[in-house]
């Protein structure tokens, strides 16, 4: 509602506005001020009681809220002649209704502050309403009881005439003037309503006639619709200035027509054009009367939705936000018979506007009914969201087109000789399985980079296949080879192997259950368990593929699928697809980051136990995993997983030397291997070693076409030993015999090598570098030149990137794509064909996936139909369809390549790439695959900058996911950058590992990238409880800033530093910093850190270094003084504007936590009644409006005042208390499954407060507590490494658990039991006392438990 005096000026067209304004509230014109309370007498006066007296009787009511506003409003109309109309309201009034609206409660009226004024003049207002205005806060002015105010009696407005008069009007026009002005009303109503009263004009004619209340019930209906909801973004405050408003009213048109436009191409309806709460909205519907047809949603309804998101942004640049729904909806007329519109009401109508309106919204949002009901659509899945009118979470997707990873696919099968020996002990370990099963087994090879350890396991892998596939059984297969880099990459493996066994998913396991007899009679004939691989051997035929040859098996929905089928929890497809396994991409949303962050250990399980469903239905399961030494901790975790759960899985992983190249496997997973495992004939090591010279003279013979018997001995010999007899560079020597033609028939008959010496059997070849050299200076130079990029580019990439970098580089115009992509494919071409390349695998954009449509009443939700959406940008690239990866064919001839390019153009390229790639790189993406593999090359052209600053971004990430290992091995190859930088000198000084030579040139942008990476990896360390560690990066970066000219200039942010002195304080307090008995280091760490942030003036920082003053302060024992300082504290904080702030800047709100400290403080002064005000405030008016979700921040926060409550015989409230406000929010943002620091002590202090809470009555659980209490292992140990965390807060964890132990003593009847749990009491809080004596509160609550639990001991004896 609105209190609005309307003027009208100018004429009404679309485009054009009328202007709406209320008088000014001072000194107002009688008959205005009335005409305008009208409004309100008629809102609070009659319709609420009218609305109470109905609550007395069984009737329908309205459950509603309103608010009111007053204020300058235009109106305008948009639209044209032909299609549509809609008028459209405008001014402040707008956001005035939506923020008193927002304050009401169903059965509530508020006004706004400028309409509470207008009432206050026009009649009597009751309440504190002066002190509303005042305030800005709009106010209840009604409710279900009354109302709060009486008007002045008001004049008869002039405006309630004006039907009358339009009527009288309209009496003076002609038919043709009515049908004309018809057919103008009838733009600004619903399709749908003008067909209806074209219909019901021609039945009148008829005879046919009923009431407008039964006509609007026969019209009614239920019916699904998809509906569509559009927000444009556009700035649509009123300015006052002419030009500049009727620039707005003009692009409102623009969207309009623009709107119905793309509508009208689809047959769609525009429902309404508006603005409200929501801001700017647009609403289109398909599926009511006049616009349905076959394949409704895939042929017209959603590429309605993306045609207006691009079209608003490309015609208009306007950015919009796009949400929509199909679901059953009530389609008819709402309201009185004297005002009422047409509308579509129902749950998925609320849905689509909730989409719409979502902060995750990357720009458009649909339903699963809109995803199933598409075909030839990507769709990335969201979270499910709670909606009104749904029972369940709602599954909502992104509409998308996207190219999907794969897996590693074809390897180019050389002349494979020898090692017959170990790939026939591979065949006969995976035989064994086949007919076995049972448990998993693992293979590994080992061997020096060059001896063949790829080509064996390839060979070796396709042996197998074709072996089952022989006995006819099902396998299969995945394989992966991981790159240098992978291990910075958590779950590196798993992004390919893992979407490609989502593959097996559509695999229906009935299909083979068909065939159990044919397998039946085949075991018992020839191929069988008598099937001989020695006889067999030369009958496998070989072609090196994939199991799964589509790219769209691995979408996301197979994800989805299995991840409500395993019941994982919703964040798994959020944090678990998008972040590690990189299933979606471009248009990333915000969920990701609000997701939970599911626990490490859960997200290997759940790996694990999606592979062995995906798998089941196989008789054999083969995963070749080479150059393993490059393979990620996490991905091992997984595999170790796999090895120990599945029963039909054969782990094949190949490996440099271990010697050299150590693995990230867990050192215990490893040993086992070597032992139980091995024992028990699950695991096997295979240790390859050079060609013998028999292998060498048949390699010679298989390469060059001749028989064995014809190659010369000293031939053979020679090449042996110039190789080494490895078979890599073997091979290499062999190509350029055989491209060159060098060989020659000997006079001895035997095949020998030409020589100008005239020793034809000799072979004279230099370094297998040397051979490499030759043949990459017999390549063209556009070869050349494209080999440099890959080189750059790494072991492996995509053709499509390749081409897109190459492009960028060169400036290629886009006239110019076509040629340039060829010449480009036939460079690779060549590559290939040298043998330098090769083409891994292809990504092929092809839908093969079978929606799995549900059933439902309607042939609408049943039919499916196609939709082509144009391509852009990559797309479009002619290499987009035949997109494939390329790689290596071994890492020599990429360092080869390196070795022979300038150092100065290799940075060139680097930061090329990064810049590409960065672009590339959708800012809001959390594929840390993809954001390491740009890091990679800003580090590789040392750009220390953009290399810091994504590492920051990846290495949050990491420390998000517990991951805190691998984002300290990122912040250390940033940091290598600068240290690598040094001059050499002997005398070089230099801080934090940095020279000072670099320090004092680098500008103020570096230092504060290279403070926060020394920050972040102080406080990776402290997470790991590496405090040591974690101080020397804190103090080191306190030393470069100390030590950096560039620290004084007026634009470097000294507030980055402020974390420093928190960390440090933080790992001074877990005991890694060694100090005085004076504690000298605190108190000049406290005195700077204070000073800094005084003279930094932001009350955030400054805070902090208050609270860190106060707590130093409670250690030194120094109790009064802490209190002074926390009551300055008190005067600059503010929980409202600050709490997010303080949480972000340090892990938690270290403010706030100070109050904590303070109730310690006066405990410790005998103050008790003062320590319990103060725990009342802290429960009262700091928890409830502290974040929810920081189970951290409020754990610290309550910690010392459930003791202090549980002190003075308040143990059920304190109770109550980390209940409600601890661990149901822990189960809620989080549930069983998640992690935090202090979730360990969950437990302990719920059985404590429960313990003493309970004395006197029959507590439950005794038993069960007691065992616990009892058994050490899980008992006291998982609290050793929390002991002085906790105690810095209040009574330490082993103070809670000598408690526990001394309560349940007291309630044992066993005398036995009884003394070991008071024994065990005495010892934990001895050691508390002995292990808190630099903590003055904790120490002094530990030695009066102490006391009185030896008098306790003492005066049982004395009764025994």
């Amino acid at each position: 509602s609105q209190i609005s005096q309307i003027s009208k000026s100018g004429e009404s067209t679309a485009g054009e506005s009328i202007e709406q304004k209320a008088s000014p509230p001072r000194a107002p014109k009688e008959r205005r001020r009335r005409a305008s309370m009208g409004s309100i007498e008629s809102t609070g006066g009659e319709v609420l009681p009218r609305h109470r007296a109905s609550m007395c009787v069984d009737v329908a009511t309205l459950n509603v809220k309103c608010g009111i506003g007053a204020g300058h409003i235009v109106g305008t109309h948009v639209g044209d002649d032909f299609s549509r109309r809609e008028y459209l309201i405008l001014g402040e009034p707008i956001g005035q209704v939506a923020r008193a609206e927002a304050c009401a409660s169903h059965g509530e009226v508020f006004a706004s502050p400028e309409a509470v004024q207008y009432l206050a003049q026009a009649g009597k207002l009751n309440g504190d309403w002066e002190e509303a205005v005042k305030e800005g806060r709009p106010m209840l002015i009604a409710d279900r009881d009354g109302k709060n105010f009486d008007l002045a009696p008001r004049r008869e407005s002039s405006m309630s005439c004006a039907a009358g008069s339009m009527l009288r009007c309209c009496d003076d026009l002609n038919p043709s003037e009515l049908a004309w002005l018809k057919k103008m009303i009838s733009l600004y109503v619903h399709p749908v309503v003008v067909n209806d009263d074209n219909e019901r004009s021609v039945l009148m004619k008829r005879g046919r006639r009923g009431s407008d209340y039964e006509r609007h019930l026969d019209e009614a209906e239920l019916r699904n619709v998809y509906t569509c909801f559009i927000t444009p973004h556009i700035d649509y405050k009123l300015t006052g200035d002419e030009a500049k408003d009727q620039k707005l009213f003009n692009l409102l048109n623009d969207i309009m027509n623009l709107t119905t436009r793309e509508l009208d191409k689809v047959q769609g309806h525009l429902r309404q054009f508006i603005l409200d709460d929501k801001g700017l909205v647009l609403i289109g519907t398909f599926g009511l009367r006049g616009s349905t047809s076959p394949n409704m949603i895939a042929n017209r309804a959603l590429p309605f939705s993306l045609s207006i998101h691009k079209a608003l942004d490309e015609e208009l640049g306007v950015r919009s936000k796009v949400g929509a729904t199909f679901g059953k909806v009530y389609c008819g007329v709402v309201g009185g018979l004297e005002r009422h519109e047409f509308a579509a009401l129902g749950p998925s109508v609320n849905l689509a506007a909730r989409l719409m309106t979502s902060k995750d919204n990357p720009g458009i949002l649909v339903d699963k009914n809109v995803r199933l009901l598409t075909s030839q659509v990507y769709f990335k899945p969201l979270p499910a969201v709670k909606a009104k009118g749904y029972d369940d979470p709602v599954p909502i997707f992104e509409p998308i087109r996207n190219a999907p990873d794969n897996q590693w696919g074809h390897v180019n099968k050389k002349n494979f000789v020898g090692r017959a020996k170990e790939v026939k002990q591979i065949m006969h370990i995976a035989k064994d399985m086949v007919f076995h099963g049972g448990v998993s087994r693992l293979v590994f090879v080992s061997a020096m980079s060059g001896t063949g350890k790829s080509t064996l396991m390839v060979n070796a892998t396709e042996l197998v296949r074709a072996m089952v596939k022989k006995m006819d059984r099902r396998i299969v297969v995945s394989r992966y080879i991981s790159n240098d880099g992978d291990s910075r990459v958590p779950f590196s493996l798993f992004r390919s192997i893992f979407k490609d066994i989502l593959s097996q998913v559509r695999v229906e396991d009935e299909e083979y259950i068909l065939r159990d007899e044919s397998r039946r009679s085949f075991s018992r004939g020839s191929g069988g368990s008598d099937f001989s691989i020695d006889a067999q051997w030369e009958d496998l035929s070989l072609h090196t593929h994939s199991t799964n040859s589509s790219t769209m098996s691995t979408d996301a929905n197979r994800f989805r699928f299995i991840c409500q089928e395993l019941n994982a929890p919703p964040e798994f497809l959020e944090v678990v697809g998008k972040r590690l396994l990189g299933l979606r991409e471009k248009n990333s949303n915000n969920s990701a980051a609000n997701a939970k962050t599911p626990n490490l250990q859960k997200i290997v399980d759940f790996m694990a136990d999606a592979f062995v469903r995906c798998t089941k239905h196989a008789n054999l399961v083969l995963i070749a995993l080479d150059d393993v030494q490059w393979m990620d901790d996490m991905s091992w975790k997984v595999v170790q997983a796999i090895f120990e759960r599945g029963t039909n899985v054969l782990i094949m992983c190949g490996s440099r030397e271990t010697s050299s190249y150590p693995l990230t496997v867990d050192p215990e997973f490893w040993s086992d291997l070597h032992g139980q495992y091995q024992d028990d004939g699950r695991y096997s090591e295979l240790s390859l070693e050079p060609f013998n010279e028999s292998d060498v003279k048949e390699m010679i013979a298989n390469t060059l076409k001749f028989e064995v018997n014809e190659i010369d001995s000293n031939f053979s010999r020679s090449l042996f030993t110039t190789s080494g007899g490895m078979p890599h560079y073997l091979s290499y020597a062999l190509d350029a015999i055989k491209r060159n033609t060098l060989t020659v028939r000997l006079e001895n008959g035997m095949i020998g090598m030409k020589n100008s010496t005239g020793d034809e059997s000799k072979v004279e070849f230099g370094s297998v570098s040397e051979l490499l050299l030759f043949r990459l200076d017999a390549l063209d130079s556009s070869v050349r030149t494209v080999l440099h990029l890959s080189a750059v580019l790494g072991m492996e990439f995509d053709l499509l990137d390749a081409a897109l970098i190459y492009e960028d580089i060169f400036d290629v115009k886009d006239s110019e794509q076509s040629k340039a992509a060829m010449d480009l494919r036939a460079s690779f071409d060549v590559a290939v064909e040298e043998g330098i390349l090769e083409e891994a695998f292809t990504c092929v954009e092809e839908d093969d996936y079978e929606e799995m449509v549900e059933e439902n009443e309607d042939d609408l939700c049943r039919s499916l139909g196609n939709i082509t959406i144009s391509l852009k940008g990559r797309k479009a690239h002619p290499f987009y369809s035949e997109n494939r990866r390329i790689r290596f064919t071994h890492d020599s001839w990429r360092l080869s390549i390196l070795s022979l390019m300038l150092h100065e153009r290799i940075l060139e390229l680097h930061e090329s790439v990064a810049t590409f790639l960065e672009r590339e790189l959708d800012n809001e993406t959390e594929d840390i695959e993809k954001q390491i593999r740009v890091f990679k090359h800003w580090k590789s052209c040392s750009n220390f900058v953009k290399a810091a600053s994504l590492a920051l971004d990846i290495g949050r990430q990491l420390m998000l996911l517990g991951l805190n290992s691998q984002a300290i091995l990122l912040f250390d190859e940033v940091l290598d950058i600068l240290k690598e930088m040094t001059s050499g000198g002997r005398n070089d000084v230099k801080y934090g590992g940095i020279s000072v030579s670099v320090l004092q040139d680098i500008e103020a942008s570096e230092l504060e990238y290279l403070m926060k990476l020394n920050i972040s990896k102080g406080k990776a360390y402290a997470t790991l409880r590496q405090g040591v560690d974690g101080a020397e990066a804190y103090q080191g970066a306190l030393d470069i800033l100390n030590n950096s000219p560039c620290a004084a200039d007026e634009r470097f942010d000294r507030s980055v530093s402020f974390p420093i002195f928190s960390g440090l304080f933080a790992v001074l307090k877990m005991g890694a910093i060694e100090q005085d008995a004076e504690c000298s280091y605190e108190k000049d760490l406290c005195k700077k850190f204070v000073e800094q942030a005084r003279l930094n003036g932001d009350p955030v920082h400054y805070g902090r270094a208050l609270a860190m003053e106060a707590e130093t302060l409670g250690r030194l024992g120094n109790f009064e003084q802490g209190l002074e300082v926390v009551e300055r504290i008190k005067a600059i904080y503010n929980i409202e504007s600050q709490h997010a702030a303080i949480c972000k800047a340090y892990g938690s709100d270290r403010l706030a936590q100070a109050f904590t400290h303070s109730v310690n403080f006066n405990n410790a002064l005998g103050r008790t009644q003062a320590a319990l005000d103060m725990c009342d405030y802290i429960v009262e008016e700091i928890v409830p409006k502290s974040d929810p979700k920081n189970i951290h921040n409020t754990y610290c926060l309550v910690y010392a005042v459930i003791f202090t409550l549980k002190e003075n015989g308040l143990a059920m409230k304190a109770r109550d208390i980390f209940q409600t406000r601890v661990v149901d929010p822990f189960q809620e943002h989080f549930g069983p499954g998640g992690s935090t620091y202090s979730k360990p002590m969950f437990k302990p202090v719920l059985t404590m407060l429960d313990l003493q809470g309970r004395q006197g009555q029959e507590a439950e659980r005794i038993n069960e507590y007691t065992a616990w209490a009892l058994d050490e292992n899980e008992f006291e140990k998982k609290l050793v490494s929390c002991e002085m965390a906790w105690a810095a807060f209040s009574a330490s964890p082993k103070a809670c658990l000598s408690e526990i132990c001394f309560s349940l003593a007291k309630r044992q009847e066993d005398v036995e039991t009884r003394s070991r749990l008071i024994q065990k009491a005495i010892c934990l809080m001895e050691q508390s006392v002995a292990s808190t004596a630099s903590l003055p509160y904790s120490n002094m609550y530990a030695r009066k438990k102490l006391e009185m639990m030896k008098r306790s001991a003492a005066f049982a004896q004395f009764l025994v």
